[in-house]
């Protein structure tokens, strides 16, 4: 992250990239010298790469910039995309996503028609409805895909969660370094807001979606809000131990997430019975995510 050598464009176009929403698609390692930087990334796209080629080619008149990126093959590491013929057990095998997301049946009930025979004579014959075995096939292609659709989504927004959640510590450090101007406190701080804003969303997202994998509770518990008063303004680093609090519950979720997708073996650990459920697991770090943003308000009308 840039520290107070920094140079301040280097530092504006590090910001520029975190406000452009470059780091959903770009996985990048920012080093930050005194005379430049370094960029180090990866993706799988080369649109996001291109935008970030425009942020820093200005630089390079002024500054030593540097920049490695690695192209990744489709459906490679951690950004592997689950594919129609090889969706994990754990989500074909689910029955509550199978009852879900199975299509209406095809073709309605069984149904009695008069045929005329080579006699001419008109028989009555009874025409398969959706039993027939051409609309169960469909059925079931469509309820693959849909799995398919669903499964990415959920790793996808799992790791933005992780990866907006590991941007917010150094982006609040960069809002309060007193090395650095008032524009640049100001850029840092709303590009800070708007990661735990976006946060918020995509965590209501993902527990939208993995709620859809468990057994619906027998009766709906209400999800605790909270109350509507005045909250006393926090010092710096009370608000900074908040965002690292979150950048680690959101990566240990993220863990969780990929550990209910890709399990490594059939029984649990001890650990993983002692912890929350995963869905109140996304409740709490939501909740939490909206507190830091709200305090991080707070901080600013004060600083």
């Amino acid at each position: 992250m840039p520290n107070r050598d920094t140079p301040p464009r280097l530092v504006e176009a590090w910001l520029d990239f975190h406000r452009g929403g470059l780091c959903r698609n770009l996985d990048a390692v920012f080093a930050f010298y005194s005379h430049g930087m370094e960029i180090w990334c990866r993706s799988e796209e080369n649109s996001s790469y291109r935008k970030l080629l425009k942020i820093i080619e200005p630089l390079r008149n002024s500054h030593a910039v540097e920049l490695y990126h690695t192209r990744l093959p489709k459906n490679s590491g951690e950004n592997s995309r689950i594919t129609w013929t090889a969706i994990p057990p754990s989500i074909a095998e689910n029955r509550e996503l199978s009852t879900s997301m199975r299509p209406v049946a095809f073709g309605g009930p069984p149904r009695a028609i008069f045929v005329e025979d080579a006699d001419g004579n008109m028989q009555l014959r009874i025409v398969p409805g959706s039993s027939s075995a051409d609309n169960n096939a469909s059925s079931t292609r469509i309820m693959r895909s849909r799995l398919v659709a669903w499964a990415n989504s959920v790793l996808r927004n799992s790791r933005i969660m992780r990866q907006f959640a590991a941007d917010i510590p150094e982006l609040l450090s960069t809002a309060f370094e007193p090395a650095f101007g008032t524009a640049t406190h100001k850029r840092a701080r709303d590009v800070c807001r708007a990661h735990a804003k976006d946060m918020v969303k995509i965590i209501r997202e993902l527990n939208k979606n993995l709620s859809r994998a468990f057994p619906k509770p027998s009766t709906k518990t209400p999800k605790k809000k909270n109350a509507a008063k005045k909250e006393p303004s926090e010092a710096f680093s009370v608000v900074m131990e908040r965002a690292d609090r979150i950048a680690a519950e959101a990566r240990a979720l993220s863990g969780q997430v990929y550990r209910f997708i890709y399990p490594s073996q059939q029984t649990v650990d001890l650990d993983e019975l002692q912890r929350p459920g995963l869905l109140a697991s996304l409740d709490a770090l939501e909740n939490e995510t909206r507190d830091f943003e709200q305090a991080l308000t707070r901080l600013t009308l004060i600083s």
